[in-house]
């Protein structure tokens, strides 16, 4: 693959991440309906977005009653726009002790008022094609749901640029880079790291001749900030872990490739992005592809490559109705089976089981070295194995795993 093409998809320009203006206003909280927990469909008023052809939305409420959009044309999975919707959230969740993330309300608030958009185009990025309307584009070509092929596989055809776009549209319009933020002085010192960095040989490492154009490009769009801070977040979250063409993350662009290298290539990066990012990616949770089978799993495995990105999940949820299993790591993690009959292993920590209904309409039997948990309802939660789960969360509250 030539670097230069890539390079184009990584690092072309994107549209300021504002809201137009539209025929209808933002509905108030209590009618955002099924789109805060769903997707739902994008009204007819909404001449400009359906003339673009985007069809369906879901929702994030700031702290201050307004919505943060995520609009998507008709072809994109309904779980991918879930997906770009929980990394959203995961990245306005709190960090306690933090410097800059221990109260994000603010950033939430400032992303509301500025109609911060998200829009989820069909297909891959066509230079020059781009849906005309203000918003901070993600293709569905990148962004790989959970335990799917391309996810598995990290394919790098489809490479996931979820949790860069993303960043961009909370950096933008919350933190602050094109519009007013919530949050000027860590800007300040993210701009400043940025320049360090490419006089320092640690970001914007010319691997092409197109790289030295593209720096010129964002100096220009004054965009340095958001895209080095999006290559240390995307190398601290594994999502370089397993590319073997070149050094480092970002194509060979940025120095580190995983999280210990940026603790010795570029700690000032680290330092910074842990001053509003958590280790563990507390806030999300991780929609497993209903065509997964086997097991996926949230601790490390050198067998399974997948794992250098899971292994930062805390939470994580079975689809659809196979037979699949997931096995946890030491966080206390929140894991959910889908319609089939799953096997939940919690590992460390103080786990939580999830399903569907009251516990009534469960029959709950301990064994030698694990809990089944036998749903009375067809079609809804199955038979599922536990082990090394502390807590079952049923509709009606939380009930101890019985010892075994």
């Amino acid at each position: 693959m030539l670097v230069f093409v890539l390079f184009a998809a990584l690092a072309g320009p994107a549209p300021h991440p504002k809201m137009q203006d539209e025929e209808t206003p933002a509905p108030p909280p209590a009618a955002s309906n099924v789109a805060v927990d769903g997707v739902a469909l994008i009204p007819e008023s909404k001449r400009r977005l359906r003339q673009a052809h985007f069809t369906k939305e879901t929702l994030v409420i700031a702290p201050n009653g307004k919505p943060i959009r995520i609009v998507a044309q008709a072809g994109v999975p309904d779980l991918a726009v879930l997906r770009a919707r929980n990394l959203l959230r995961f990245f306005l969740t709190d960090v306690p002790n933090s410097q800059y993330g221990r109260d994000k309300a603010p950033v939430a608030n400032a992303m509301a008022n500025n109609r911060a958009m998200l829009m989820m185009p069909e297909g891959e990025h066509r230079e020059g094609r781009e849906p005309r309307i203000e918003a901070q584009p993600l293709y569905e070509d990148e962004t790989p749901v959970d335990g799917s092929r391309w996810y598995v596989l990290n394919d790098w055809e489809h490479r996931d640029a979820a949790f860069e776009e993303i960043f961009h549209l909370v950096h933008d319009a919350g933190i602050g880079g094109h519009q007013a933020g919530a949050l000027p002085r860590y800007q300040q010192e993210l701009d400043a790291e940025a320049r360090a960095a490419i006089a320092e040989g640690r970001w914007g490492i010319p691997i092409d001749p197109h790289v030295g154009d593209w720096i010129e490009e964002l100096e220009a769009e004054n965009s340095l900030a958001q895209e080095y801070i999006a290559s240390v977040i995307d190398t601290y979250y594994g999502l370089w872990a397993a590319f073997d063409e070149a050094p480092g993350g970002m194509w060979g662009i940025y120095c580190a490739k995983t999280r210990d290298e940026l603790t010795t290539k570029d700690p000032r990066g680290k330092a910074l992005l842990e001053a509003f990012l958590p280790k563990m990616m507390h806030g999300y949770e991780a929609l497993i592809d209903p065509n997964f089978e086997g097991t996926f799993s949230l601790t490390f495995d050198t067998e399974h490559p997948y794992t250098h990105k899971s292994r930062y999940y805390v939470d994580a949820t079975l689809t659809g109705s196979k037979d699949s299993s997931i096995t946890g790591n030491a966080e206390d993690n929140v894991l959910r089976g889908n319609h089939g009959n799953n096997a939940l292993h919690g590992g460390q920590g103080h786990d939580v089981a999830v399903f569907s209904g009251p516990a009534t309409q469960y029959i709950i039997r301990p064994d030698e070295s694990f809990v089944t948990v036998r749903d009375s309802i067809q079609g809804r939660d199955g038979n599922d194995t536990l082990t090394s789960i502390e807590v079952l969360r049923f509709a009606d509250g939380d009930v101890a795993a019985p010892a075994n």
